[in-house]
């Protein structure tokens, strides 16, 4: 190496080692803090700041930092009054324990969920919007097919506790996908993961990207806010104030300020297999055509070979996938828009990215080379009537076509080269040349300009590679060099000028300044070694966090697996004893009866986490419905009386006369699922002799609302204080055997708070260990001043024969489908089978009108589901297609899955497990009346 070189080297060194120290000590010493009023408070704010999720927050405290998420927070401090942030860093779970306990003061990018919102403050307004997707590397073509089976088996990584966790791994279980999680910490370690083989695919959000991953199932999104500890109320009025002060200068700012910081390097390291083949093929070998004559993009050196800032395309594509690159240059667009149709070439640049003209040429354009700002030379000094009248050359970058497209209203006239156009210039032919703004003092070198008027455009253009159409292969390789090239295809960064002549300066200034070189070199390393020092420390108290929060994963996971598999474990059983007294028919009574209360119990888990999930989820919608209250209230008591009688435990009902009228307007349904919990937990955690005790009354608060408030009492085993702390938490259970001894799962708690604070109500418990526990609610109600006359025909069953009824069952489990037939035949029905929608279709509009009293439908089934199938029968010319009855049986069993089959042209709906009881009266009401509804 010469010595010119190792000086320059040595001197980058020193003074990069001279800026790291004065940031150690500009983070050391104190900085002034300065208002603009000066009686103005400052307000200090701890902010947590996420550790590796570059994009998003870049750096560390105490240095550089960048990042949309940092500059949101400082634009957000630019509209409030005395704010100065304290930046706290840590993992995602570490941040928001300290958030919940009040260490730190805002985070963003939170995602709302009931239960965060019970120690948390969240904006007004959303900060964004996070789409959440499932990456894989770029050559897993098995995936790149769109088939979510593709991942059936395999291991992904994910976030512990994060909402694209949640939602991820809810899609994956709705497509029917069993796979390995593994948790990692942060964002950039999955992506890490990935790339080192450590996992087969990630859940990740469109914050932060990899050039190792792209992005292959789109699995959901959310909203994510500004959030703050319920202690600090005045950050919150604050943060709100600012976001509709930014809203108000910017509605889009939002938007604008994620998509200046994301990156579009999504699987950009390395090719697909069908890249990979396309090159095999065409011998590894991409020929681009370029330009000459068109510094500082491109020209033709001395030695023949391209030359300028888009050199930097052929050298990535070279280094980084090992591609021979030829180039070939032209003297004109047309010449080389004619070698690219005849296949002479592979590319051709530079070229104005529209994709109007571009489908006009009938070729396809690469991504955005890079922007390029414009300069007018005109000749007078009003410019909006020069850029009327536009002269041209035949092989400008920005041709006659482009001008066109920017300059809408203007007269671009075309000459054969830049000399013509200017003396159209000087003779009055024309009034104004288009350049771009690079290539403006190349112009002023080669032409004399100086009598006309120069000014830089708001306009602007972008650069992009023109590729034939139908080759997205080739399309593919050339982005991926582009996205690898990044900033080096600026014009700013190519100059053929040498840097020789400053070497003599650098040789000075370093043995000037060597003694202080020395010392600066000397401090840094002293300050390294209290830095490694400090950063070990905070190392081993993370590693003692995540150590924590694993065994916490860990019991969780154990509580989950013992409960669901104790039911399982007894139906297990109870089926093999039947087995072995074979005949006995005592014995197989005994052993269904107990199999059908396992089966139900494991049923109630299944119910409970799922109903807990879709409240989490904030996906659980209120009924606003007129219903008789106190019918809802006895409904509720007779069904559990039935469970408390078969338990040797007495019920009460000391319930006041109401005095209001009993009709209320609300949700009956959650209603009636709080009493049911409550009541039936009394009764669960209760001693046989013991009692429980239900209590109700009405308080009007006006003429039109009310407030529903009643309690229920047991005798019980009781909770202890400390329990009572955590009765709200999901899986909570007072005492180690309470999963075996009740029979509990832990979530009916969690889901009548969070019903209860849905519907704006409150919840207090008083209990005591041995003794029993109190459960109060407050329910707020509206009062139906013209309640309607309830018909209950619907809901009592009919008594009938449907022996010789006809019915069309669509189902495509094989086992589901000969349960039903078996059960729908031991009644007389006549039963035909469709495995899918499809068939259901085709047999139903080959019969004859009449041939079929109902139809029974799936909805999962493959190719054409059950809300595909009801809609084609319902728009079919058959005689009866608007009036057959069609019955959802269904696994999905929530309010707005009836809905959806109502909406689809459905008559009922009826959840799986089947309750074939409820079938026969649906059927029987339609043998008797010939239809029914939801």
């Amino acid at each position: 190496m010469k010595p010119s070189a190792v000086l320059r080297l040595a001197l980058y060194r020193t003074l990069a080692v001279a800026l790291a120290a004065l940031t150690v000590l500009s983070a050391v010493l104190p900085a002034p803090a300065f208002a603009a009023d000066s009686d103005q408070q400052v307000k200090k704010v701890r902010v947590g700041w996420l550790v590796n999720n570059a994009g998003f927050q870049e750096g560390t405290p105490g240095e550089r930092l960048s990042g949309w998420g940092y500059e949101y927070l400082q634009t957000l401090s630019y509209y409030t009054k005395g704010w100065q942030y304290e930046y706290v860093s840590g993992t995602f779970t570490e941040l928001m324990n300290m958030l919940e306990a009040g260490e730190i003061d805002l985070m963003p990018n939170i995602s709302y969920s009931e239960e965060r919102e019970q120690t948390l403050l969240f904006s007004s307004n959303p900060e964004g919007t996070e789409r959440y997707y499932i990456y894989a590397k770029p050559d897993r073509d098995d995936l790149a097919k769109g088939d979510p089976q593709a991942l059936q088996g395999l291991t992904i990584g994910c976030n512990a506790g994060v909402m694209q966790t949640i939602v991820g791994q809810q899609w994956l279980a709705d497509q029917g996908i069993t796979c390995t999680y593994k948790e990692i910490d942060t964002g950039g370690a999955l992506f890490e993961a990935l790339a080192a083989g450590e996992v087969d695919a990630i859940i990740m959000n469109d914050t932060i990207s990899s050039p190792d991953a792209s992005p292959m199932f789109y699995v959901g999104s959310s909203e994510y806010y500004f959030a703050v500890p319920k202690s600090r109320p005045d950050l919150m009025n604050d943060i709100n104030a600012a976001m509709t002060a930014i809203a108000r200068v910017n509605p889009r700012y939002n938007d604008e300020v994620k998509s200046s910081y994301s990156a579009q390097n999504s699987g950009s390291s390395s090719l697909t297999g069908p890249e990979v083949s396309w090159l095999k093929a065409n011998g590894n070998t991409v020929t681009l055509g370029y330009l000459v004559n068109r510094l500082p993009y491109c020209t033709q050196n001395d030695d023949g070979e391209m030359e300028g800032s888009l050199t930097s395309l052929a050298t990535t594509l070279h280094d980084k996938f090992g591609i021979t690159v030829k180039t070939v240059a032209f003297s004109s667009n047309e010449k080389m828009v004619e070698a690219l149709s005849d296949g002479t070439i592979d590319a051709a640049l530079p070229f104005f990215r529209d994709y109007w003209l571009a489908e006009q040429k009938g070729v396809a354009q690469s991504n955005s080379m890079g922007t390029v700002s414009l300069t007018a030379i005109h000749v007078s000094n009003d410019l909006d009537s020069d850029l009327k009248d536009i002269a041209c050359t035949e092989n400008a970058i920005i041709n006659r076509f482009e001008l066109e497209s920017l300059f809408p209203d203007a007269a671009v006239t075309e000459y054969p080269n830049k000399d013509e156009a200017l003396n159209a210039l000087r003779v009055g032919k024309a009034h104004c040349i288009v350049v771009p703004s690079t290539r403006l003092e190349t112009i002023r070198d080669t032409y004399d300009i100086e009598d006309f008027e120069t000014q830089e455009l708001t306009n602007t253009a972008e650069l992009s590679c023109m590729i034939p159409r139908g080759k997205p292969e080739l399309l593919g390789i050339i982005n991926k060099g582009i996205i690898n090239a990044g900033e080096s295809l600026s014009a700013s960064n190519y100059s053929s000028a040498s840097y020789s002549v400053q070497e003599s300066d650098t040789f000075q200034f370093v043995y000037r300044n060597r003694a202080a070189i020395a010392t600066v070199i000397i401090c840094m390393l002293l300050t390294g070694i209290a830095i490694l020092a400090w950063s070990l420390q905070r190392a081993q108290e993370a590693r003692q966090k995540a150590d924590a929060a694993n065994a916490a994963k860990t019991a969780f996971l154990t509580r989950m697996s013992h409960d669901i598999r104790t039911p399982l474990n007894g139906i297990l059983g109870l089926i093999e004893i039947e087995e072995l007294k074979e005949g006995d028919m005592q014995v197989a009574r005994e052993s269904r009866t107990k199999a059908r209360v396992a089966a139900n119990h494991l049923l109630s888990l299944i119910n409970d986490i799922l109903e807990m999930g879709r409240i989490e989820e904030r996906k659980v919608t209120l009924d606003h419905e007129s219903f008789n209250l106190k019918g809802l209230c006895d409904d509720a008591l007779v069904l559990c009386k039935l469970r408390a009688s078969d338990r040797g435990i007495t019920m009460l009902d000391t319930s006041e006369p109401y005095v209001v009228d009993q009709y209320m307007i609300g949700s009956p349904t959650h209603i009636r699922q709080i009493l049911v919990n409550l009541l039936d937990n009394s009764i669960k955690y209760n001693k046989r002799g013991g009692t429980v005790t239900f209590s109700s009354t009405i308080k009007p608060l006006d003429d039109e609302h009310a407030v529903f408030c009643f309690s229920v009492s047991d005798t019980g085993i009781g909770m202890s204080p400390e329990f009572l702390k955590h009765i709200y938490e999901p899986f909570a259970q007072e005492g180690n055997d309470a999963r075996s001894k009740f029979q509990g799962t832990g979530m009916g708690m969690p889901i009548v708070k969070s019903l209860i604070d849905m519907m704006g109500g409150t919840i207090e418990i008083s209990s005591e260990v041995g003794v029993g526990s109190t459960f109060n609610v407050q329910i707020p109600l509206d009062i139906d001043k013209n309640p309607q006359a309830r018909e209950g025909a619907d809901e009592q069953a009919i008594s009938c024969s449907l022996a010789g009824m006809n019915v069309l069952l669509a189902e495509d489990n094989e086992l589901n489908a000969e349960i039903a037939q078996a059960l729908l035949e031991s009644e007389g029905i006549v039963v035909t089978r469709a495995a899918d929608g499809k068939e259901a279709v085709e047999l139903y509009t080959s019969r004859p009108a009449g041939s079929f009293d109902a139809i029974l439908m799936d909805i999962m089934m493959p190719g054409m589901d059950g809300y595909e199938a009801t809609r084609a029968i319902r728009l079919s010319e058959k005689a009866d297609a608007a009036d057959i009855p069609i019955i959802a049986l269904t696994a999905n069993a929530f309010a707005e899955d009836a809905k959806a089959a109502h909406d689809a042209g459905m008559n009922a709906h009826l959840p799986k497990p089947l309750d074939f009881n409820k079938l026969k009266n649906i059927l029987a009401r339609i043998k008797k009346n010939g239809t029914v509804s939801l």
